[in-house]
């Protein structure tokens, strides 16, 4: 447990943990695994892990606990937004559980699917309706989020409707946490904050609008203030008449402009996102920078290492699952 106080021995270590990171060709190298086995010895040699929902589980609960851990070496708005941070995880977990009770499926069947790191996990998957679940949730930002979603969209409401509420509550926390972080390293924070906000308006265009045909109203009422992204331009987008007209309007701001959004909106917006955390953990030598550019930059190892871990499993070739992660080092001259 990091049991420092000062950003100084907080950035060094930093730096010694990125150095393991799996980034670049480490990555490219996972990639070229023949079995979900043969990664998780890799990852985790001696532990006898198998399976790609294993490496998953694994994965989730050692970013969960390592961000906390951060935490405690921090004190007031620091370690609130990085304890924010951890939470995106119980988040996961209770978009798991609106979904089992949407479909009706048995707890023992949710379960499965459920992160292993936090206090939610059991509760959630017993939770049969909209009732039970907010039983099981404690007081705060994601339970308060839960019920505005169920007061707007009934338990019986859209999945979508009330997955992407629940998601608002989360990000609009997030950014409001971000906002009143102490100087150095605020700007690097709400920078990350704000562009994971308009990864979510992103998807509200192109999954909401164009895939799925929902109405323009509807999804408006989930901007979220603070983005750079602002309700008047992401009305324009919810308007355009076709899918490359809208996103156009989100080149330079949610994904970068020579990239365009190659490979869907959302991955270009995670491209950007990997930038960002390069930029805040490379630029900030010893102020609170380093650590909100750190914890991104395991979110996208984690989410990386489970896509290869699946893919595996799948029987994806080398060159598919290099195609399909996000390569953070990529990002390093940008």
């Amino acid at each position: 447990m990091l049991a420092v106080k000062d950003l100084d021995n907080l950035a060094a270590r930093l730096h010694g943990r990125r150095g393991r990171m799996a980034e670049g060709a480490r990555l490219y190298g996972f990639c070229g695994l023949a079995t979900p086995a043969s990664l998780g010895a890799a990852l985790f040699p001696g532990v006898g892990i198998t399976l790609s929902s294993q490496i998953q589980r694994r994965l989730e609960e050692d970013l969960f606990n390592e961000i906390r851990e951060i935490s405690a070496s921090l004190g007031g708005a620091r370690a609130a937004f990085m304890d924010w941070l951890a939470a995106r995880l119980q988040l996961e977990n209770i978009k798991v559980a609106l979904r089992r009770i949407s479909a009706g499926a048995s707890g023992e069947e949710a379960s499965r699917h459920f992160s292993g790191p936090g206090p939610y996990g059991s509760g959630l998957a017993a939770a049969k309706n909209s009732s039970e679940l907010l039983a099981a949730l404690p007081g705060g930002p994601l339970r308060a989020a839960v019920e505005q979603a169920y007061a707007v969209y009934g338990g019986d409401g859209s999945l979508f409707f009330l997955e992407a509420a629940v998601e608002r509550g989360y990000l609009a926390e997030l950014l409001t946490r971000a906002a009143v972080l102490p100087s150095p390293g605020r700007n690097a924070a709400r920078s990350l904050a704000a562009q994971e906000a308009d990864i979510f308006h992103l998807a509200l265009v192109s999954r909401g609008r164009f895939f799925h045909g929902l109405e323009t109203e509807d999804l408006l009422a989930l901007h979220i203030p603070g983005a750079v992204i602002s309700r008047r331009r992401f009305l324009r987008m919810l308007l355009a008449p076709e899918p490359e007209a809208a996103l156009g309007l989100a080149a330079g701001l949610a994904f970068d402009r020579k990239d365009g959004p190659a490979g869907g909106p959302e991955k270009a917006g995670w491209r950007r996102y990997a930038r960002l955390a390069g930029k805040a953990f490379r630029g900030s030598n010893i102020d609170f920078g380093i650590a909100a550019g750190y914890a991104a930059l395991k979110r996208l190892e984690a989410a990386n290492l489970i896509t290869v871990a699946e893919g595996l499993r799948l029987g994806a070739s080398a060159s598919e699952l290099r195609g399909r992660v996000i390569n953070s080092r990529e990002g390093e001259g940008v």
